[in-house]
């Protein structure tokens, strides 16, 4: 009982609080544009002016299904609101990239939540990307839905911190992918370590073959970047590209270097 007098709380912090998003940009090597960010919660403040930062609320969203889907859904209208926004305000296509929990993929009503999402805030399915976190499992129903969402309606799916926890080979088998991100722990070791960079141009290679592409996390020095750049990893993140940023510096950012209307 006292448990789900805390859900219920926590369920309450997501329905009623301004949420307050913060974008990070994902590089597209080799073009010098970046039209990919994604956007997060950095914290919630209630209608009375209490803040809470997302960890605190997030940390209990991932232990409870409900919440899960409560915060999930209620995340993606937030961030594609804001994606249509700033598309609109800089003339580009910017494409949402979105932490996805496998619980709002397992959902009975996923499918319709997306679509009706992607419907009333005009964000066209190939602007919108879901990253499947590696926090959670995904039953045979979540991989069925995304390929439906793939597969039917366009929407571009990647791996999270690939390797890591539930995000892995047997995943990888099952869900039609568009990308495979790299978690920042492997880029740390780039270029010095001679192992690391062979393991990373073995991965891209897989990745080619499975008609995938790379995104390496974590890029944070110049030799990092030329690396990733030089092997022809498609997108790059990190805070020499850009640390996470609020939306009016994400928005001139995304001016600066976003690929304008009609070139993409």
């Amino acid at each position: 009982m006292k448990n789900r007098i805390f859900a219920d709380i926590i369920a309450e912090i997501i329905n009623k609080s301004t949420m307050v998003l913060q974008g990070q940009p994902k590089w597209t090597f080799g073009k010098n544009t970046c039209n990919t960010y994604e956007l997060f919660v950095s914290e919630f403040i209630t209608p009375d002016g209490k803040s809470f930062p997302s960890w605190e609320v997030l940390q209990e969203v991932e232990n409870d299904d409900e919440l899960s889907v409560l915060f999930s859904r209620r995340l993606l209208w937030e961030t594609a609101r804001k994606t249509i926004e700033i598309s609109n305000s800089t003339n580009t296509n910017m494409t949402l990239s979105l932490n996805m929990l496998p619980r709002f993929a397992e959902s009975s009503e996923f499918i319709s939540d997306v679509c009706s999402c992607l419907e009333q805030t005009g964000l066209q399915s190939k602007h919108l990307q879901f990253e499947i976190s590696e926090l959670q499992d995904l039953n045979e129903n979540g991989c069925a839905n995304l390929n439906t969402l793939h597969d039917e309606h366009g929407v571009l799916l990647a791996m999270g911190n690939f390797g890591t926890s539930q995000t892995n080979i047997p995943l990888l088998c099952k869900v039609h992918f568009d990308l495979i991100e790299l978690a920042r722990s492997i880029a740390e070791h780039v270029p010095e370590d001679d192992q690391t960079c062979r393991t990373i141009i073995g991965i891209q290679h897989m990745a080619h073959t499975l008609e995938m592409n790379i995104c390496a996390k974590g890029i944070d020095t110049q030799d990092q970047f030329e690396f990733f750049e030089e092997i022809g990893t498609f997108k790059g993140q990190g805070s020499l590209i850009g640390n996470a940023m609020n939306m009016e510096e994400l928005e001139d950012y995304v001016r600066h270097y976003g690929l304008h209307r009609g070139h993409d």
